[in-house]
């Protein structure tokens, strides 16, 4: 499915130049209009920038006569209808940005868009949201790369495997990952160091005097839950604190499963962990509940830390020690790449990796 956001609106979006409508059972589009190349792909078989490229075709009479044969060879070999400059320059000083995300029903990513519309709007620019909530991802980023309408897109691609589509997607258009180390796409990728904000997570329990440090993380096919499992592992290793894997439990960022493995855990161990550390504040408020529930005392008897430092830490009992993650940082400075990518700049730095700090509370 995708929508358009604008300043004032979130709708089911139709363009007049394009129309693609979403069958929701399938991922299917119904109605699919192939349009020619555009000023990006002529500049880039030229290899000049994009304003070169227009002044080129326009006729300017500032481009040298060596350029001026590129970019109209470039012209010929892409079949580009040079009537389209002036509509393609506008396109390029007011981008239609495209966002998918995984979903737009968990906390973090309902944040993430809240911050990545903030960093678009207060750029003048419009937003184009695809969530591929009960599709695969891998089949909806394909579907986003013959949207020819776009500018660019800022892609969440969590799971590992897709790679493959990133790429036939950045073919035709810029693209920067968010949340994800695209590092076999070669794309810009904005992440948070996940692995060090979990080892300071479980330093910190460490510290406290927790030995028995037990974990139930995201799903493992997940990248940032692979790297906040990593970390919990490296924590315990650099201090000498005994690793069991029994203490080990896979969720999938959702506080009922949470709430369910906790429960489970406390009926069936002999000796429960004195900590826990989860991989998203969703699963720690389902264990703080689960808990609370089996009149275990938080944190005398059992210490709890989360991940993200969404709103909803500080409303838990007791409030939450986290993780922070920098969302408003990450969507800035993913829209920043991309736009710098849309006008045709080199980027002088391809990876941003942002700290993730611990915020003390009650829990732990």
């Amino acid at each position: 499915m995708f929508f358009s956001l604008t300043k004032f609106q979130f709708c089911c979006r139709n363009e007049s130049h394009r129309v693609e409508k979403w069958d929701t059972s399938t991922g299917s589009t119904g109605v699919k209009v192939t349009v020619g190349a555009n000023l990006r792909e002529v500049a880039k078989r030229a290899s000049v920038s994009l304003s070169t490229a227009s002044r080129a075709i326009s006729g300017h009479p500032h481009v040298r006569p060596e350029t001026r044969r590129r970019v109209m060879e470039a012209v010929r070999e892409l079949n580009y209808d040079t009537t389209r400059v002036r509509k393609d320059r506008h396109a390029i000083s007011h981008p239609l940005l495209g966002l998918h995300l995984p979903n737009i029903a968990t906390p973090f990513y309902s944040e993430l868009l809240r911050c990545v519309q903030e960093a678009v709007f207060s750029r003048e620019f419009d937003l184009v949201l695809y969530v591929s909530q009960g599709h695969v991802p891998s089949r909806v980023i394909e579907r986003i790369a013959e949207a020819r309408h776009l500018s660019g897109v800022l892609v969440v691609t969590p799971r590992y495997g897709e790679d493959e589509s990133l790429k036939r997607l950045g073919a035709g258009l810029p693209v920067v990952v968010l949340d994800h180390r695209a590092e076999g796409s070669g794309f810009p990728h904005v992440t948070v160091d996940n692995l060090r904000g979990a080892h300071r997570a479980v330093s910190y329990l460490i510290k406290k005097g927790r030995r028995r440090i037990g974990t139930i993380t995201g799903p493992l096919s997940v990248q940032s839950a692979m790297d906040r499992f990593r970390g919990y592992r490296l924590a315990l290793e650099e201090a000498g604190v005994a690793f069991d894997p029994a203490w080990v439990k896979e969720g999938d960022f959702e506080l009922s499963t949470a709430y369910d493995v906790t429960r489970r855990w406390i009926e069936s161990e002999k000796e429960f962990p004195d900590a826990l550390f989860c991989a998203n504040d969703l699963m720690a408020a389902g264990a703080l509940q689960a808990l609370r529930e089996a009149g275990m005392r938080v944190p005398e008897d059992v210490a709890v830390v989360g991940f993200d430092d969404l709103p909803l830490a500080s409303q838990t009992k007791p409030p939450l020690t986290t993780v922070a993650q920098p969302i408003r940082e990450m969507a800035e400075a993913a829209v920043r790449l991309l736009t710098r990518l849309i006008q045709g700049e080199e980027l002088d730095v391809n990876r941003v990796v942002l700290e993730a700090k611990l915020v003390t509370r009650e829990s732990a």
